[in-house]
């Protein structure tokens, strides 16, 4: 089994005020992290839409994420959509990715665990909040697998 501490990194929407379900996963990632559960977190912000084909360091990480879900069996659909967005004076047409206003990346040792919220199937819907409890129960709510539990210092 794995020993290697978690770590996650805390997506947001910017320009977006931090209420509700986005403060409680931030605030409960943030006692996660007071409590040993994992070992550091950081907030991080983005867009609410980008161009896929304009390189970017959130069209970087969605590749990633998407990546690990297709090898997870996983989809990050609804959380992050796509759109085609069209340009009455150029005539371009331009995929747009629609981020979600929270996703939370769960990593061991840099390889990701579990991107957050994502779907198992066409009806298991695994909510950041739902995935960030299921780390106090030592159970990663994605794989299924037992996690270690945490060291406290």
């Amino acid at each position: 089994m794995d020993t290697e501490p978690l770590t996650i990194d805390v997506w947001v929407r910017a320009h977006t005020p931090t209420i509700g379900p986005r403060e409680h996963a931030i605030e409960t990632v943030k006692e996660l992290a007071e409590r040993g559960v994992i070992e550091e977190y950081e907030v991080h912000t983005w867009p609410s839409a980008v161009d896929l084909t304009v390189p970017s360091e959130v069209t970087d990480r969605y590749r990633e994420f998407a990546a690990w879900a297709e090898r997870a069996g996983v989809t990050l659909e609804p959380a992050f959509s796509h759109r085609v967005v069209d340009n009455a004076i150029t005539g371009e047409h331009n995929e747009m990715l629609v981020t979600p206003l929270i996703c939370t990346v769960v990593r061991r040792d840099g390889d990701i665990v579990a991107v957050l919220p994502c779907c198992r199937g066409e009806e298991d819907h695994v909510s950041v909040l739902s995935y960030l409890a299921s780390l106090d129960e030592d159970v990663d709510r994605v794989g299924g697998e037992k996690l270690p539990s945490p060291t406290v210092a």
